[in-house]
């Protein structure tokens, strides 16, 4: 049986490390301005202009429940993401590289994750940087659809 390997983007949102398949990566983008929304979910941390197109921006920390809200700034770095039917990005504290990951290194989520982890986790990475949080795109498009 061959591993099959797959490239992923690595990022950081505070003290956590997310990847995802660089084919669902469109772009990244730094100093996204954005325009807060008062009535939307906690997790969205505002709507940006990008050429034209308004994209949601996510904050996964706290859309996976790690901090009660987004701390609004006026400008963040996004990646953005090719979800079909929605466009979104989520917030990016830093880009750290990419990767190529086989199928031995990505399990499925352990079983004790709270419900917004285990409902927007799809997969963990183990690296020799650390754990890595692979979203659950489908989902998390679902969310603010």
């Amino acid at each position: 049986m061959t591993n099959t390997v797959t490239e992923y983007l690595r990022w950081t949102s505070g003290a956590y490390l997310f990847g995802l398949e660089l084919a669902h990566c469109r772009e990244i983008v730094n100093d996204v301005q954005l325009t807060r929304l008062p009535r939307s979910p906690a997790f969205v941390r505002g709507l940006a202009n990008l050429r034209g197109t308004v994209i949601t921006v996510i904050d996964l920390e706290v859309l996976l429940g790690y901090r009660k809200e987004a701390a609004f700034t006026e400008f963040c770095n996004i990646i953005r993401l090719r979800v079909q039917g929605y466009p979104i990005a989520v917030v990016a504290d830093a880009i750290n590289d990419t990767a190529f990951l086989g199928a031995d290194e990505l399990e499925r989520p352990p079983a004790n994750l709270t419900e917004s982890e285990s409902n927007f986790i799809r997969k963990v990475a183990k690296t020799k940087d650390g754990l890595v949080l692979v979203p659950d795109l489908h989902s998390i498009a679902s969310r603010i659809n």
